[in-house]
């Protein structure tokens, strides 16, 4: 056999001088003291104690092979995990980016939406302030009784803009049309029934802001919340109509009407109350005519 099998060398070898020589188990050769021996074989049993079979080294090549190929694809999975979790994570944080972008797009313009408002009641009080200082003083209480008496009735802007996003989230339009119709028509109504409550209450609020002793403040403060009673239908249903394109994706419209309706406002103030010396009454006028617009 030719694999690790160590065989028996003479050097020199006659025929007639050949002795068996036996030692324990082996069978030894001795020819004129110039013999070399295998220390592993194990002639009487006839087994190779130091020697592997070609099945077994066969097997043994396979199993390294295995292994290696195993690891290998270990190596190639855990390379592919860490890119998919690499490109997982690029595409999370671009989302987060993306979503980041969008809510700063829709939410600025959203802000200016409650800034018109309050930027309207300035804009009277720094023309008519310019007038009298009696109207100047009047201003105060009829702007918060205008102002802040339309903010009972923000559950109208709320619950519009939360129905059209959910009903558009499922994509039904019709709900959609019948919820904006719905809610137009509650907020005209309502706009209707503080017009009579501004004509018949409005004196009663005043005196409870300035006291009863102001009579001259009372009566131009009541000019001015009379004058701007004539909007609230046009105010109510105009908040339900920003809401609905808010739940529509859409801030850039409803903030555009509303600039122009602060320009024309301040248009109005100027040419009323400075130019025909209307005071108070011009700025009320003004007010009421860029919120119907």
């Amino acid at each position: 056999m030719s694999m690790c099998l160590q065989a028996i060398n003479l050097s020199t070898f006659t025929h007639q001088s050949r002795t068996r020589i036996p030692v324990h188990n082996r069978t030894l050769v001795n020819v004129n003291s110039h013999l070399r021996i295998s220390p592993i074989c194990n002639i009487r049993k006839g087994i190779i104690t130091a020697c592997s079979a070609p099945s077994q080294e066969i097997l043994q090549q396979k199993l390294s092979d295995e292994n290696e190929t195993s690891s290998s694809d270990a190596e190639s999975s855990d390379s592919v995990e860490n890119e998919q979790k690499v490109v997982v994570e690029f595409s999370a944080n671009e989302s987060i980016w993306n979503q980041t972008v969008e809510i700063i797009k829709f939410s600025g313009p959203a802000v200016g939406l409650w800034l018109c408002g309050p930027l309207m009641s300035l804009i009277d009080t720094a023309v008519v302030g310019q007038g009298s200082s009696i109207e100047l003083a009047a201003l105060g209480p009829g702007t918060v009784f205008c102002d802040n008496t339309s903010y009972i009735f923000m559950f109208l802007s709320i619950a519009t803009s939360n129905l059209v996003a959910t009903s558009l989230a499922r994509q039904d339009k019709d709900q959609v049309q019948h919820q904006i119709s719905i809610l137009i028509f509650l907020g005209l109504v309502f706009g209707v029934l503080m017009f009579f409550c501004t004509r018949l209450f409005g004196v009663r609020a005043l005196t409870s802001f300035t006291g009863g002793k102001n009579i001259e403040i009372i009566n131009s403060a009541n000019t001015y919340i009379q004058i701007r009673g004539l909007a609230w239908p046009a105010l109510l249903v105009g908040w339900v109509a920003q809401s609905a394109s808010l739940g529509m994706k859409d801030s850039w419209g409803p903030l555009k009407a509303l600039a122009v309706a602060t320009v024309i406002n301040g248009v109005g103030d100027i040419v009323l109350c400075r130019v025909f010396s209307y005071g108070i009454a011009g700025a009320a006028w003004a007010t009421m005519v860029s919120q119907r617009i």
